[in-house]
């Protein structure tokens, strides 16, 4: 069963893009086949796939006019990915592509890091999500917020699950802030799997199964 997981923030620099491509790279070690479609204008995630090192396919999905048409066709072309897991890098901007990831997703993931805009812009997002929810009269897409780029020697880092656990949604496991993230993208990589960063990864990916329900 294909599922399709949204990457949705309403502020930036909060580690969207590396989430998408580490979180892929890891389903993909376990045997799962996974596209990440760019939908930011900023397209982070196509220009790290640029080099060809990724184990997925990565490819530009933008939403240029905003109508009914335009997006139920942006949505067809989510749905038709054969692959078992689409993930959706969105843009941080409240358009058309934000509230298409979050109609057409299963789960969405809230990047956030632990500074007070960060974790304002998390809670606009979950709130702009529940919206989505309740107009829609279901339950999709489940929630999971994600600390992001987190320094634990700084008090922020270390209260940063208890900050957003206040938001009433689950947390995941942390991502930390490490030079080893931003290098390997720049190189057009992932982590490496048995690094520090690449368990905290490996843990994301199994919140995120639990949550859908899938064998880890």
């Amino acid at each position: 069963m294909r599922r399709v997981i949204g990457m949705v923030q309403s502020k930036g620099g909060v580690g969207k893009s590396t989430t998408a491509l580490n979180l892929g790279a890891e389903l993909v070690r376990r045997g799962r086949k996974v596209v990440v479609l760019d939908a930011d204008p900023a397209a982070h995630s196509a220009a790290v796939a640029g080099d060809g090192r990724l184990p997925f396919s990565v490819q530009a999905h933008l939403i240029e006019d905003v109508d009914d048409t335009t997006v139920a066709a942006w949505a067809k072309v989510v749905r038709e990915q054969e692959v078992d897991f689409v993930i959706i890098d969105a843009p941080g901007a409240m358009g058309g592509a934000f509230g298409a990831t979050i109609a057409i997703s299963d789960i969405v993931l809230v990047p956030s890091g632990p500074t007070a805009l960060d974790v304002r812009g998390a809670a606009e997002t979950i709130g702009t999500i529940r919206r989505h929810r309740k107009a829609a009269k279901r339950q999709k897409p489940d929630i999971l917020v994600v600390p992001s780029r987190i320094d634990r020697r700084t008090s922020s880092g270390r209260d940063v699950v208890e900050t957003l656990a206040a938001l009433t949604e689950p947390v995941s496991p942390v991502i930390s802030y490490r030079a080893v993230v931003a290098d390997s993208l720049t190189s057009g990589d992932t982590v490496p799997h048995d690094s520090p960063s690449g368990i905290e990864f490996a843990a994301l990916a199994d919140a995120v199964l639990t949550r859908l329900g899938d064998d880890l």
